[in-house]
């Protein structure tokens, strides 16, 4: 098992915050989208961890999560919320999940190669983590 850390840049309007808690969303709806959701589902996956100092928001994922991909998946949101993958790994990105419908998915395929991806060792040397006369 392997935590990593993934900062959320700001894009397109969205702070780090909101473009963290609309990733995480649209990650969800690969498993339950909006037309499957009640009113007592939640809407995230993945604990957030802010920056002490710059506010930035990062997604803490488990790389080796299974995560089952419904059919009626919808990926267009997901795929406005990375302008800076380049297209043809969004292309990529979108045949992984289309071939597996009604299948599963592991997480650490679904980051892009864009993101910045830190170690709990790495997030921690990054300021990442409270010290501990923080705690």
């Amino acid at each position: 098992m392997s935590i990593v850390y993934l900062p959320v840049e700001p894009q397109n309007k969205l702070t780090s915050a909101q473009r963290a808690d609309a990733i995480d969303k649209e990650v969800w709806r690969l498993i339950r989208p909006a037309s499957v959701q009640s009113e007592v589902d939640t809407e995230h996956l993945y604990a957030r961890m802010v920056h002490p100092t710059t506010n930035q928001v990062a997604l803490l994922g488990e790389t080796t999560d299974v995560l089952p991909v419904h059919p009626d998946v919808d990926l267009t949101a997901l795929l406005e919320l990375l302008p800076e993958v380049p297209q043809a790994e969004k292309d990529q990105l979108r045949l992984y999940i289309d071939a597996n419908r009604g299948g599963a998915v592991v997480f650490g395929n679904l980051v892009p190669s864009t993101s910045t991806q830190l170690t709990e060792a790495e997030a921690d040397a990054a300021g990442w983590l409270p010290a501990n006369d923080e705690m």
